[in-house]
């Protein structure tokens, strides 16, 4: 729909879209210039009215005898000019005001945003001790400048899309020109521009919209809180997916990889951060697979314990009424319910209850003979392995495949662990992120896991993203060493 001419009949049809005068949220605002009617329009709360007055109503009354051109007199720093309707109708959606001149088929779209916004804060999950301390925050435009703060190239491209028929969320594409796949970037905007909905609220809803398979465990695209991550991975030649209204920012590709590393191990000297991400790798097994290799051994396999150890473990299970499988699964069950309890308190208490409960219905089942020591012990130390596992959504993955390793180990033993992990190795192992490999880039990319390499050493990008510049530095990248 075009704008028309008339002034009149232009605003006759912004009443109708935002159902004026029943909408008191939308403002029309009418003045003179150059003996033609003028209007602004605007969305109370949204826009700022003190801008609208002092730097758009104010010069046009100034310069009324002015022959300039109406652009060169408002004074607000972004003016932009369409004929289309339906843009100006976002415009306005998205905090900025709508000027029309009566005559003109064109129409100004002034940058007068001036809603209430949360500060910049620290990260509320991703911390980290040594890294920065910025976060994302719920406004886009505060999100993109973060990333511009560290990344400082012209090279750093942001595209404008809107999600949701009747919402119109805004939603920006960032990457790195001249370095990404722009048949990457075609397939994000496409997937994006595919979403036919009337509703999009959050980046959570965006990620399950765009995602290769929605009903994988495994999470193929990652969403994080920290700009400086963020800025890293877009180094590499991934895509930035900023949705206004969330604080955490969608990432794709992404491989198993990016989801076990954590910004601060860049800022680590090597064999700190080696020996992080070896505890870190503890972790994800001790998350996975430990209640299942006791309930093996104790159930199936008990000559591989050492006699003293086995007669312990025998002798804190002779009161209990349950095969261990049981035992496993119910610690298993109530330990969820006190973690699910713990993070729906809100504030302190919420972690309160959630150490003293477990402590609580550990010693309390131990001493009704419900569950052994050794039981307690396991789980306990399954799920201090499972907190360290970076990202919530792998966490929450980790929990579901031990189920199935427990349940696998209580039937079949070590066989049916074995022929658990080589199906879910060759599951993970055919899953995609927009067409790249999950999983085989973590074992012949040029970035080793384990142990973690000197920056210097940092010469190839990841090989599955096809960029157009595949190398990060030279082979000799400390010329200062040249001399020696």
């Amino acid at each position: 729909m075009k704008i028309q001419s008339s002034l009149d009949k232009n605003k006759k049809m912004f009443e109708q879209t935002f159902n004026h005068p029943v909408n008191r949220d939308i403002v029309f605002r009418d003045f003179k210039y150059l003996e033609k009617n003028g209007l602004i329009i605007y969305l109370d709360g949204m826009s700022s009215a003190a801008n609208i007055s002092h730097f758009i109503l104010s010069p046009i009354l100034v310069n009324q005898n002015s022959a300039n051109d109406l652009k060169s007199i408002i004074q607000v720093s972004n003016v932009t000019k369409t004929t289309e309707f339906n843009a100006a109708v976002s415009a306005i959606l998205q905090g900025d005001c709508v000027l029309h001149i009566d005559g003109s088929k064109t129409v100004f779209i002034c940058e007068t945003k001036g809603f209430e916004k949360r500060g910049v804060e620290r990260p509320q999950v991703e911390n980290s001790i040594v890294g920065a301390q910025e976060a994302f925050t719920e406004t886009l435009r505060t999100n993109t400048t973060l990333l511009h703060k560290i990344i400082k190239t012209p090279n750093l491209t942001t595209e404008m899309l809107t999600l949701g028929k009747l919402n119109n969320l805004a939603c920006a594409v960032m990457y790195i020109n001249n370095l990404v796949n722009t048949e990457l970037v075609e397939e994000v905007k496409r997937r994006l521009s595919g979403i036919e909905t009337d509703f999009v609220q959050s980046s959570g809803m965006v990620e399950q919209f765009i995602e290769d398979r929605s009903s994988s465990l495994f999470q193929t695209i990652v969403e994080t809180e920290r700009p400086d991550n963020t800025a890293a991975l877009l180094m590499q030649g991934r895509i930035a997916i900023i949705v206004d209204g969330s604080p955490r920012v969608i990432i794709a590709p992404i491989t198993l990889f990016s989801i076990l590393r954590t910004s601060e191990e860049s800022v680590l000297r090597v064999p700190l951060a080696s020996a992080v991400r070896a505890i870190r790798l503890i972790a994800v097994f001790s998350a996975l697979l430990m209640p299942a290799l006791y309930l093996a051994i104790t159930t199936f396999h008990p000559e591989m314990i050492p006699a003293g150890l086995l007669f312990s473990v025998a002798k804190a299970r002779v009161d209990i009424p349950y095969p261990a499988l049981m035992e496993l699964l119910l610690m298993e069950i109530s330990f969820e319910l006190i973690r699910e309890a713990g993070q729906r308190i809100p504030g302190p208490l919420g972690s309160t209850i959630g150490i003293v409960g477990g402590l609580i219905l550990g010693e309390a089942a131990v001493s009704a003979g419900l569950v052994s020591q050794s039981c307690v012990v396991i789980i306990a130390f399954t799920l201090l392995g499972t907190f360290a596992i970076p990202q919530y959504q792998t966490a929450f993955t980790a929990r579901l495949l031990r189920i199935l390793f427990i349940i696998s180990a209580g039937f079949f033993g070590f066989f049916g662990i074995a022929i658990s992990f080589v199906i879910l190795v060759g599951y993970v192992n055919s899953l995609t992120s927009f067409g790249t490999d999950y999983v085989n880039p973590v074992f012949s990319g040029g970035i080793k896991m384990f142990p973690k390499q000197p920056v210097w050493k940092y010469q190839d990008r990841p090989s599955d993203l096809h960029t157009t510049r595949p190398k990060y530095q030279p082979p000799i990248s400390r010329l200062w060493k040249k001399g020696d």
